[in-house]
């Protein structure tokens, strides 16, 4: 059961996953920005930023994920270790990686560590929608676009499994349409904005797509504190800044305090290893003991179950930890990105993806991999990231919304995308997919797709001049 609570609520006491952490980055004290050397503004026209200085050290910001960064920015850098960790926990981190990427495979199979697959899924591996760590892909490029179907297709459950095993049917098949709206800003840039209408089988019922995401820097957003994750809420405007950014959190039914979602496009899961719980179950037809099987296939008790878990929580746990040990690429900041910096927090940007948290994380090694936010751990350090998110829900907009309500929230409302590797994400503009469906199929796009809470952002963005614009895009491409 997830609500939509209002208020603070007590602290959320958990275990924090994370790996050997030895660097500490320059930090300031609370959630926000870490304080550095001022440098003066140029080149930017006064009409739309005046009077403004740049508040970022270059090294700082690009060490993206603190002591987790790594400096390749390369097409395997998605794919990397945090450097920290020793070798005994890259041999750990190794076997997470290879249940995370080699296919899982219907039972009873020789292979009895990875199988379990199906009967009915959409994937036989976490890689096959997650390309290299990175982003899904759209339905005719490959796989990492799955739809939600709400109460639309009642025997079908949540989410349409779209393959199946020998001598098993698929619910159905992706299919859609695709609608294009043509607009032109002030400057005479012209973008054909395009939205998919997905379906089953060309039904006339309505679906809700989702798209993979990248998977670097989650361990960290798991390490981030609770209280400072509330601390930026706003549910009913307060300050009337525009900005309403709200906390979903998830009340978990047995006995503990209700924990904020951080994980998910809708900030449905509270833990890390609940994410990747719910993936395996939902993707891949795998029951875990957070996702045991029906006791009673389809409703029908006459009908013999298999009770066995088909992820153990050994292996379930070294999934997880494999995924909150990914390196985060450097940034790559230089004078110009650092001027589109300041540009991104003058047309308010910033509210919502916000640059900065301080986080405190074991010096020594390993925590368990559950929970997420205030570690019990005496021996820590404190260091700063740079997710550029807030981890709350945000109105978005009737352009932006979603079929329906889903996971305890309104159909316009969307956790803040982390922005890190953006560049990454979105150097071939032949595939760079943002959103949650993957219809911004480049960062101006996205942008413009943006409406609600984002309205006044996405009205400066398109006021800004050619220079604006260019150093604007410059910056969140060295993210």
């Amino acid at each position: 059961m997830r609500a939509r609570l209002r208020g603070n609520i007590s602290h959320i006491r958990g275990a924090l996953l994370g790996a050997l952490i030895t660097i500490a980055l320059a930090t300031s004290t609370g959630c926000g920005q870490a304080d550095a050397p001022k440098t003066t503004l140029n080149n930017i026209s006064s009409h739309a930023v005046p009077h403004l200085e740049l508040t970022a050290a270059p090294l700082a910001y690009n060490l993206a994920g603190g002591s987790f960064t790594i400096a390749s920015r390369g097409r395997q850098s998605l794919q990397r270790p945090q450097p920290k960790l020793s070798a005994e926990q890259q041999l750990e981190w190794a076997v997470g990686k290879s249940f995370a990427t080699q296919a899982w495979v219907s039972a009873p199979a020789t292979t009895t560590a990875r199988d379990g697959l199906g009967p009915l899924f959409n994937a036989n591996s976490c890689s096959s929608c997650h390309i290299r760590n990175g982003q899904g892909r759209l339905p005719e490029n490959g796989l990492g676009l799955i739809l939600r179907l709400g109460t639309q297709f009642p025997t079908f459950g949540e989410q349409l499994q779209d393959m199946a095993n020998p001598g098993s049917e698929p619910e159905g098949r992706v299919t859609w349409r695709d609608i294009t709206q043509d607009i032109v800003l002030p400057d005479g840039s012209e973008y054909a904005l395009t939205k998919r209408n997905y379906a089953v089988d060309g039904s006339q019922k309505t679906t809700s797509a989702r798209l993979a995401p990248a998977l670097i820097g989650m361990g960290l957003l798991a390490a981030i504190k609770t209280d400072d994750i509330i601390a930026n809420s706003d549910p009913t405007d307060i300050n009337r800044d525009g900005i309403s950014g709200a906390v979903n959190y998830i009340v978990r039914g047995n006995g503990d305090l209700p924990a904020p979602g951080r994980f998910g496009w809708k900030a449905s899961q509270e833990s890390l290893i609940a994410q990747v719980a719910l993936a395996f179950f939902e993707d891949m037809g795998i029951t875990s003991s957070r996702h045991p099987p029906l006791a009673c296939p389809k409703n029908d008790c006459s009908e013999p179950s298999n009770t066995a878990m088909e992820i153990s929580d050994k292996l379930l746990n070294a999934v997880t930890d494999y995924i909150a040990n990914l390196a985060v690429p450097a940034a790559a900041h230089d004078e110009l990105s650092l001027q589109g910096k300041t540009i991104f927090n003058h047309i308010g940007c910033a509210a919502c993806h916000i640059p900065s948290f301080n986080i405190e994380v074991p010096a020594s090694p390993f925590a368990a991999v559950d929970g997420g936010g205030n570690t019990q751990e005496i021996n820590v350090i404190t260091e700063t990231i740079y997710p550029y998110s807030d981890l709350l829900l945000h109105d978005m907009g009737p352009n932006l919304a979603d079929q329906y309500s889903s996971d305890g929230t309104a159909a316009a409302e969307w956790r803040t995308a982390p922005l890190w590797g953006l560049g990454i994400r979105a150097e071939n503009s032949d595939n760079a997919r943002l959103l949650h469906d993957g219809r911004g199929r480049s960062i101006a796009e996205a942008i413009l797709w943006h409406g609600g809470e984002a309205a006044a952002s996405k009205s400066r963005f398109t006021q800004l001049s050619e220079s604006e614009h260019a150093a604007l895009l410059h910056f969140l491409k060295a993210l």
